[in-house]
C-alpha cells in the first residue's frame, strides 16, 4: 500500500512539472519578456561559372552548312618571281610579233619593188620642158653646196628639202610621202625631182629601198653616200629608177 502511494506521488510530481512548463511561456509573454526563437537552415554549396573563360561550342547540327572551299572567294596574289616570268613572257611575245610584222613588211616591200622594176623597165625618162620653180631651185642650190661633204643619201635629200621649207626625213622609200609631193608616172623629169631607187646594187638591210637622190637636170643628180659616204654629182641612173616624186 505504501509502495502504490509513493508511485502515485512520483507521477503526480511529473505531471505537475509538465504542466508548469506548458503554461510558463504564456505567463511570461504576458509579463513583457522577449522570447528568442532560433531556426536552423540546411547548408548548401553554390558553384559559380568563370565568366572570363571563353566558351567553345562543339555540338554542331549534322546538316549545318558552313560553306565549301569552292564557295570561298579568296584573292590570289602572285609572287615576284611569277610576275617577272609573266612580264618576260609578254615581252618575248611582243618582240616575236614585231619581228613577224617586220619580216612581212620587208617581204611586201620587196614584192612591190620587183613589181615597180618590172613596170618601169619600159619607161624612158626625159627632161620636161618648162621653167624651174623657186622651191626646186632652192633645193638644187642647197644640194650643190653640199658636194664633197660626208653625208648619206637620205640626209642629202632632207637637207635639200629643208632649203625649201619642208622638214622631212626617212628611209629612201618613205620620200614618196614628202608633204606636197606626188608620184610622176609619165616618164618626165624636172630639176628638183626626188629620185627613188629600189635596187641599185647597194645594201640597206634588205628591208628598205637602196637609194634616194635629187635630180638637177640634163640626166644628172646629186647623190649622198656616193663612193662610200660623200656627196657627189653623177648620173641620174634612169635605167634603175623606181619612183619619181615631184613637188610643184
Amino acid at each position: 500500500m505504501k509502495t502504490k502511494t509513493v508511485a502515485s506521488s512520483i507521477v503526480a510530481a511529473i505531471v505537475s512539472c509538465v504542466c508548469s512548463f506548458m503554461f510558463v511561456p504564456t505567463a511570461t509573454a504576458a509579463e513583457g519578456v522577449t522570447v528568442t526563437s532560433t531556426k536552423s537552415f540546411p547548408s548548401y554549396t553554390q558553384v559559380r561559372k568563370d565568366l572570363t573563360t571563353e566558351a567553345t561550342a562543339t555540338n554542331v547540327e549534322d546538316n549545318a552548312d558552313w560553306g565549301g572551299i569552292e564557295n570561298l572567294d579568296v584573292p590570289q596574289t602572285e609572287s615576284q618571281a611569277e610576275k617577272d616570268a609573266a612580264a618576260a613572257k609578254k615581252a618575248a611575245e611582243e618582240e616575236a610579233k614585231k619581228q613577224t610584222e617586220a619580216e612581212a613588211q620587208a617581204t611586201q616591200k620587196q614584192a612591190n619593188a620587183a613589181s615597180r622594176n618590172e613596170s618601169r623597165s619600159s619607161v624612158t625618162y626625159s627632161d620636161a620642158s618648162g621653167s624651174v620653180s623657186a622651191g626646186a631651185g632652192a633645193s638644187i642650190d642647197r644640194a650643190y653646196s653640199l658636194i664633197g661633204q660626208s653625208m648619206d643619201c637620205t640626209a642629202l635629200v632632207s637637207q635639200a628639202l629643208a632649203a625649201r621649207g619642208i622638214n622631212f626625213h626617212g628611209w629612201p622609200e618613205e620620200y614618196v610621202n614628202v608633204p606636197g609631193g606626188h608620184v610622176v608616172t609619165d616618164g618626165s623629169l624636172q630639176p628638183g625631182d626626188i629620185l627613188i631607187y629600189a635596187n641599185t646594187g647597194g645594201w640597206n638591210g634588205g628591208a628598205h629601198y637602196d637609194h634616194v637622190a635629187l635630180y638637177v637636170g640634163n640626166g644628172q643628180a646629186v647623190h649622198g653616200g656616193w663612193n662610200g659616204n660623200s656627196v657627189a654629182l653623177a648620173s641620174a641612173m634612169t635605167e634603175k629608177l623606181t619612183i619619181v616624186v615631184r613637188i610643184p
